[in-house]
């Protein structure tokens, strides 16, 4: 048997497919050179926003027919695993290399979200879509499949590298079942969905920004795979910083107005005008219009919390705060503005109890951690409230950032000196 020249080794990739739905019933519908211009400005729109994505982990990408592809990894992984197998489990070198890894395949996976976000929103607001949701039409939308896993990146003879392997076929799957979701088609992979709700950037941890739809494919939708698997359809996500320019919004909002079950067009157009612009009673309007034909959605009803906070309307904001807690119990971001509304009701006792019910959901959310130990300080708990400070200040030292939050550490006897960055963070 002849020896193969090429070297392969093992890294952790994460894979992002695109495709434009629909495309064979489109081009059946238009004329050919109609089909030629859209796929045309299909792939520029999408080669220029995955330029665009702000990941340095991008390693590959390539744009074909209505197809685009990211493979995200540090080339630098391969190194840092030969070094790992060298060293004993316990030596400080190979736990510094381990978390070096954990950092980047959880930026990676990060990244392949933001991406996909970036993606539809360049996509969906493209001269193509604005004139068709100006004439009332539904735009031409994306399918988005993510799946991370181990692959082999092969060194070829010409010094070039390639990424091989079953995680690719397999995000391919993932991407077409894309097609049947029900809210934003955007679908990742149990692993993928799983590993990413637990990643935690600064005081935030992801799993309180986003929400999913659970799908178990049946029969042959998954082209012939294994049955049993369960995919994850991204149902919400909340103040990730990834809104669209302010030209652009229009478009979200016209497509709201136009189809007011579309949660995409929901969040660019509702989270720009409330956290972004503060312009709370158009914010309101487009929520209300949602939430009438979404009444079961935590998201909507949270975002309507809020704005009543904002305008100081704590009665509305309460209703809407609690019926979100009650769609979904096991979201924790709910409890904490229940916590804001009691505190300016000076009930600080029940503000206690929901930020316990808020730190219960996600104890390693840095800001629950802190917000709690506040709230043993209204209580006269010094003891509690320095212990959950430290707890914060461990997971997130940049709270410390802020003067006020340093002097109040300081002042419950938190030593910040000893306290270090935790290396697993991204």
């Amino acid at each position: 048997m002849a020896q193969h020249q090429d070297r392969a080794e093992l890294v952790n990739v994460t894979i992002l497919f695109a495709d434009l739905l629909d495309s064979v019933r489109i081009s059946s519908v238009l004329n050919f050179w109609d089909y030629d211009e859209l796929i045309i400005e299909y792939q520029n729109y999408l080669d220029q926003a995955a330029s665009e994505s702000g990941s340095k982990l991008v390693a590959e990408k390539y744009v074909r027919g209505d197809e685009l592809a990211l493979f995200l990894y540090d080339p630098k992984q391969v190194e840092r695993n030969r070094r790992i197998l060298e060293l004993p489990p316990d030596n400080p070198e190979r736990k510094k290399l381990e978390a070096e890894n954990t950092r980047c395949e959880n930026e990676a996976l990060f990244g392949a979200l933001r991406t996909g976000i970036v993606l539809k929103n360049a996509w969906l607001s493209a001269p193509v879509n604005f004139d068709r949701v100006a004439s009332r039409q539904l735009p031409f939308d994306l399918g988005i499949g993510i799946h991370n896993g181990l692959c082999l990146l092969r060194e070829r003879g010409d010094g070039q590298a390639r990424i091989e392997g079953y995680t690719i076929n397999f995000t391919k799957r993932v991407e077409g079942y894309s097609r049947v979701g029900r809210v934003t088609r955007l679908m990742m992979s149990r692993t993928a969905t799983q590993r990413l709700r637990f990643i935690r950037r600064r005081h935030v941890v992801m799993r309180q920004r986003l929400g999913f739809i659970s799908h178990k494919p049946e029969g042959e939708e998954l082209k012939g795979l294994q049955t049993g698997l369960e995919l994850f359809e991204l149902k919400f996500f909340h103040r990730l910083r990834l809104l669209p320019p302010e030209d652009k919004v229009v478009v979200f909002e016209q497509l709201l107005r136009s189809n007011p079950v579309n949660i995409w067009a929901y969040h660019m157009a509702v989270e720009y005008h409330t956290y972004l612009e503060s312009n709370y009673d158009h914010a309101r309007d487009l929520a209300l219009l949602a939430y009438a034909n979404l009444p079961d959605s935590e998201k909507i009803c949270y975002d309507l919390a809020t704005i009543a906070k904002f305008k100081g309307e704590m009665e509305q904001a309460r209703f809407f705060a609690e019926r979100a807690t009650k769609l979904n119990p096991h979201w924790d971001l709910p409890f904490g503005l229940l916590s804001e509304l009691s505190i300016r009701e000076d009930d600080h006792q029940k503000a206690l109890a929901y930020l316990k019910q808020a730190y219960a959901l996600c104890p390693d959310s840095p800001q629950n951690c802190w917000d709690l130990g506040e709230a043993y300080v209204k209580v006269g708990s010094i003891k509690e409230a320095g212990d959950y400070l430290r707890e914060a200040i461990e997971l997130c030292p940049e709270l410390l950032d802020k003067e006020e939050n340093l002097e109040l550490a300081q002042k419950l006897g938190v030593n910040t000196d000893e306290l270090e960055k935790d290396e697993t963070g991204c």
